[in-house]
């Protein structure tokens, strides 16, 4: 071997060695968890998340369903005194019920020292509050961000929150359950000749505020067989009675509220709706929440207002979805229903 030869084999080796060296590295700098949030952030992460703080209520209650409540060491401080919250969460939940979760804020007006203080692995916002999540991150802390406006999202957020959580198998079969049972939805509404039209209003007297075709109560219609009486593609659009009027529904749907706040209105007596008293209420708020896998309950229970069968006992129906989803803490949340 001349001396070029020799030269040039040392070098290769060199280059070998530091390549392969180079890839060790990286294989060591590959995190064993690692999903994109909302906003396109990273998350990684080691291992399973223990310690979760969760300022955002959708996702909370997905960690419930994934039965990861023990990982969760933080909530946001509305739950305490929420009626539409407190109530439900308090049974699956001892800590919640005794007020001993530390709640270190809500979703968009959190303290930072006092999250600091619970030493989160992650950290699980509303994508709208980019701000407290980008502080947070500037100090080291794991930051998870999501929106749950849509199907996929809600989908998408359950699945992520399975793997951070290191209950990837439950949160499958969350997923394919909610699907399955949407496939014979659909089966089901398939058949109806003559779709019905339904409103829907928000909750707390806002009955011109209403849910457009671009919204996960947009899709809950879909899937009950009905046609959204809603025109607009924006997610809640605020309308007039002229309009309302316009659209004529053939039913209403309310969230929380009152029949009454239409009833009284003598200008809206001549919608169809209203006339022939088809106006339902989805009470309590807490099972019937479209940002979440429970958008199967709202969807079976317009289906079942908007084309009645006297063999089908509705409520029964929501319990059982509720067992599934929430497994056998489900049992304490059924009475309530």
């Amino acid at each position: 071997m001349n001396k070029i030869t020799s030269i040039l084999f040392v070098l290769g080796t060199m280059i070998f060695i530091g390549c392969t060296n180079n890839t060790k590295n990286n294989a060591k700098q590959e995190k064993a968890i690692a999903v994109k949030d909302a906003t396109g952030h990273a998350v990684e992460l080691d291992k399973p998340a223990e310690r979760v703080v969760c300022l955002y209520e959708p996702a909370l209650d997905a960690l419930y369903m994934l039965k990861a409540e023990e990982k969760i060491v933080g909530i946001f401080n509305d739950i305490y005194s929420s009626n539409e919250l407190y109530p439900y969460y308090s049974k699956l939940d001892n800590r919640i019920q005794q007020k001993q979760l530390p709640a270190p804020g809500s979703n968009g007006n959190a303290s930072i020292e006092s999250i600091m203080k619970l030493n989160p692995d992650v950290v699980i916002l509303q994508s709208a509050h980019e701000d407290l999540a980008k502080a947070l991150r500037s100090v080291g802390v794991q930051v998870y961000t999501t929106k749950v406006e849509q199907y996929n999202e809600v989908f998408q957020t359950v699945h992520d929150l399975a793997l951070l959580t290191g209950t990837k198998e439950r949160g499958e079969q969350l997923v394919t359950y909610v699907q399955e049972e949407y496939a014979l939805m659909k089966n089901k509404v398939d058949t109806v000749q003559a779709k019905k039209k339904a409103y829907f209003s928000w909750a707390y007297g806002r009955i011109f505020s209403t849910a457009g075709r671009n919204s996960m109560m947009n899709f809950c219609l879909e899937v009950a067989g009905v046609e959204n009486a809603c025109t607009f593609e924006l997610d809640q659009p605020n309308i007039n009675a002229e309009t309302l009027i316009g659209w004529n529904p053939d039913l209403i749907i309310i969230w929380n509220d009152s029949p009454n706040e239409f009833y009284k209105k003598k200008e809206l007596g001549g919608i169809s709706a209203i006339k022939n008293k088809q106006i339902y209420n989805l009470l309590p708020m807490f099972f019937y929440n479209p940002h979440t896998l429970k958008s199967l309950s709202t969807a079976v229970s317009i289906h079942n207002w908007a084309y009645p069968n006297k063999n089908a006992d509705v409520k029964n129906k929501v319990g059982q979805i509720i067992l599934k989803l929430y497994g056998e803490k489900g049992k304490l949340l059924i009475p309530l229903i």
